[in-house]
């Protein structure tokens, strides 16, 4: 028992140490230390602000270049790739469009001229919100597994736009090629952190070229972000 209560007193000794006001007295001048241990555990995190697109071409969305979003006709004779078309749609040089096939009498003059009918691209923004406080800086990768259908299904690509670091990024995805998990980099900040909740403008596009089969398709896009 005196061994315990020996225990006891030297525990409240410790903690009344541990605990002990900082005093100093002087005539003229008078200081104290505070101490501080501070820890700040790294962290990252993703927000997405949409997390579901449903594209429907029996009634497909008229384009909307303030949005950026809907879809658009790709004239007949267009030789631009993917990623110029994506451009094109967002610049407004592609004419809005809400019909499957892409055909439309869009001047008036009661005849179809060959700038009038083509394919379509559709697009869908969103914005992704980052968080990374790692100081070697980190990746953004994107994984797309296409989880119904085959690989029919046109040509689909995602544009990164991260206008805080000047940065813009423009992957393709190959049907039957990447479209199965593989890691699609969109964005890597080698060095340095990246400053507090930063937005990237995520674009994904579907252009409808030619290529697609009639049917249903599904696909799944991870967003990862990785610390280096």
């Amino acid at each position: 028992m005196k061994k315990y209560f020996l225990s006891l007193i030297a525990l409240a000794l410790l903690l009344g140490a541990a605990l002990a006001d900082e005093v100093d007295v002087g005539a003229d001048e008078a200081s104290v230390t505070q101490r501080i241990n501070l820890t700040i555990p790294q962290r990252v995190a993703l927000h997405l602000t949409e997390d579901e697109w449903i594209l429907d071409l029996n009634s497909p969305p008229l384009g909307d270049v303030s949005t950026g979003e809907g879809c658009f006709l790709v004239p007949k004779g267009y030789s631009g790739s993917l990623e110029d078309a994506v451009n094109d749609a967002l610049a407004g040089e592609l004419e809005p469009m809400d019909t499957y096939p892409a055909i439309k009498d869009l001047d008036g003059d009661g005849s179809i001229s060959d700038e009038e009918k083509g394919t379509l691209i559709c697009l869908n923004q969103k914005v992704l919100q980052k968080f990374c406080n790692n100081r070697e800086g980190c990746e953004l990768d994107l994984k797309v597994t296409r989880t119904l259908g085959n690989s029919t299904y046109g040509k689909l690509g995602v544009l990164d736009e991260a206008p805080y670091i000047g940065h813009s990024r423009f992957v393709a995805i190959t049907p039957g090629v990447n479209d199965d998990g593989d890691p699609l980099e969109l964005l890597k900040v080698l060095g340095e952190r990246l400053p507090g909740w930063l937005d990237d403008l995520i674009t994904e596009a579907f252009w409808f070229d030619g290529s697609e089969v009639a049917g249903t398709y599904e696909f799944n896009f991870l967003f990862q972000l990785a610390a280096l």
